[in-house]
């Protein structure tokens, strides 16, 4: 029996000391500074294969980034014995998970489940597509779970339990004849999508689901490839903001240790940003995508 595939990052004074064990999958660097790195996963093996119980368990400490990107598409293959695939996450303090999936596609007959659970601490962030496909060229697709928790030093944030088996997915409301499925989503703030999305009513279309508190996700569903303009372009935008908050929240914290300071963090921050003390509140969802602030007193 194959064990887990285990990633853990941690940051140091001049190279992120980086842990990985092999499974299913094997990990390769891309790029690795004194923070973080950028991994690719490869599989060592045919996946998911009836049986094959794939789980990949991804550790963030305090203060690390990690930018995980899988190198091919992943097929659920036929077969009398359930498959699965299952991703456990913890990002620490002030740490930055993200993940680009490739498509996951399901064979016609077949049971699959997909899995996931994040666990954020403190300022923690993390950000994560998934690609799902019903059935190869010419096929249907088999049954599918999806089961996704995602939770901070709160409670839950999210908690999704998908049943796209043949018969659910027929339903109403469901997926009906479209095959694809495309999802990005964001834990630990709420940004916005880069463009407007467009709804469908029984054809393709995307939605934008703003979470009850830190979080958003942008689902897209549609007939056979992603033809979806919104998705991608919105996990690189994404990808791109958390980065750039990261390295400045970052900066700030070397800046202030280096000088010796203790003021609170959010007026060095406003330092580098050119921005004026004090806390800031939005007033209204209007305000917020015009960027209107009022300063309060510290």
């Amino acid at each position: 029996m194959t064990g887990p595939t285990r990633l853990g990052i941690a940051p140091t004074g001049s190279r992120s000391r980086l842990h990985h064990r092999t499974g299913h999958l094997t990990v390769r660097v891309m790029n690795q500074d004194a923070d973080g790195a950028r991994v690719g996963l490869i599989a060592t093996q045919a996946l998911l294969l009836s049986g094959d119980d794939v789980r990949i368990e991804v550790d963030v400490a305090p203060g690390a980034w990690l930018d995980v990107v899988e190198a091919t598409g992943t097929v659920a293959y036929e077969g009398d014995t359930p498959s699965s695939w299952t991703v456990d996450a913890t990002v620490g303090d002030g740490a930055i998970l993200t993940w680009a999936g490739k498509p996951f596609v399901v064979s016609d007959e077949i049971a699959t489940h997909r899995g996931t659970r994040i666990r954020l601490h403190g300022t923690g962030r993390a950000l994560m597509q998934e690609k799902i496909v019903l059935g190869r060229a010419g096929q249907l697709g088999g049954d599918l779970s999806m089961s996704l928790e995602a939770s901070d030093d709160t409670g839950p944030l999210q908690v999704e339990c998908l049943d796209l088996g043949q018969e659910a997915r027929q339903m109403p409301g469901v997926l009906g004849n479209l095959r694809s499925m495309d999802t990005v989503t964001a834990w630990g703030w709420t940004p916005e999508p880069t463009g407007e999305p467009e709804a469908g009513t029984t054809g393709p279309g995307e939605t934008y689901f703003p979470l009850d508190r830190s979080g958003a996700a942008l689902r897209w569903m549609g007939i056979g490839r992603f033809r979806d303009q919104l998705c991608d372009a919105t996990f690189a935008a994404w990808h791109e903001e958390a980065m750039r908050d990261y390295r400045l929240r970052h900066a700030t914290q070397h800046l202030r240790h280096a000088r010796g300071e203790t003021r609170p963090a959010a007026h060095a921050v406003a330092d580098m940003a050119g921005r004026p003390h004090g806390r800031y509140r939005w007033h209204s969802p209007t305000d917020r995508r015009e960027g209107a602030v009022t300063p309060s007193a510290s």
